[in-house]
């Protein structure tokens, strides 16, 4: 299967939806639609309907236009199975499961820290994953419902997948998320580079999504609660209490 165009749109304030599509092909899938007039222009400039809607968790800014976009394309909302608070999903999915859309694998993988049942896709045949509010270019989401020990388990299962996994996220954080990793990490010459290829984007008008899993692995500063530089530097004997830690410096930066 060919690889399919995953096409940024901006919605709210801060906030990305993804439109994925074939080429030359008249459905696509949308993630985490909320802005309703952004939706239907981005359907409108590919010249496609949204078949599908796959939804990472129930937060409003990632659900709002959901009903809407289902009235007028009759589109299939999938979601996790164990997630009750996602609009009237169709298509209830299991943790771990590998389902096809329009020709394409996803597999869910459950990923809780910033909800309960929080869950992210990822395409195997393309490395591609939509990580919603687990995982941001240089951050992770607030740990609004979680753990630090699932949270980092969820963040673990990222580390695992190939290195060069493209990473579309929910928001565009990039830039204040770098100056927090920069006061915890300010030798980081990895972070240093990425710090000034984000600001000039954001000169530009241009989004820093998506993030490659490489580089995060480099620059990320909550992929790498487990190095010894993060666990000498909150003298902390385990990547759990190191991510508690981190996070919480994060909340009140």
């Amino acid at each position: 299967m060919p690889k399919p165009n995953v096409y940024l749109f901006p919605q709210w304030e801060d906030n990305y939806g993804y439109l994925i599509k074939e080429p030359h092909a008249s459905e696509g899938i949308l993630v985490d639609p909320c802005d309703l007039e952004m939706c239907l222009k981005i359907l409108e400039l590919n010249d496609c309907s949204a078949s599908h809607i796959l939804l990472t968790h129930h937060h409003d800014d990632h659900v709002a236009a959901v009903g809407d976009i289902k009235k007028k394309f009759n589109s299939t909302i999938v979601g996790y199975v164990k997630d009750t608070q996602i609009p009237s999903p169709d298509m209830s999915v299991q943790n771990d499961e590998v389902f096809e859309l329009l020709g394409n694998k996803y597999h869910l993988i459950h990923t809780p820290g910033h909800t309960l049942q929080h869950v992210n896709y990822f395409m195997p045949d393309h490395n591609i994953l939509f990580s919603g509010d687990t995982l941001f270019n240089v951050g992770c989401g607030r740990m609004f419902e979680g753990t630090p020990e699932g949270y980092w388990e969820s963040l673990s299962k990222i580390k695992a997948l190939p290195s060069d996994t493209k990473i579309y996220c929910g928001h565009e954080y990039t830039l204040a998320n770098i100056n927090f990793a920069l006061s915890i990490d300010p030798n980081n010459q990895d972070l240093i580079k990425l710090s000034k290829w984000a600001a000039h984007r954001e000169k530009e008008h241009r989004p820093t999504i998506p993030a490659t899993l490489s580089e995060q692995l480099l620059s990320n500063p909550f992929l790498r609660c487990d190095s010894d530089y993060f666990l000498n530097h909150y003298k902390c004997q385990n990547p759990v209490d190191v991510f508690a830690k981190m996070r919480s410096g994060k909340d009140s930066f």
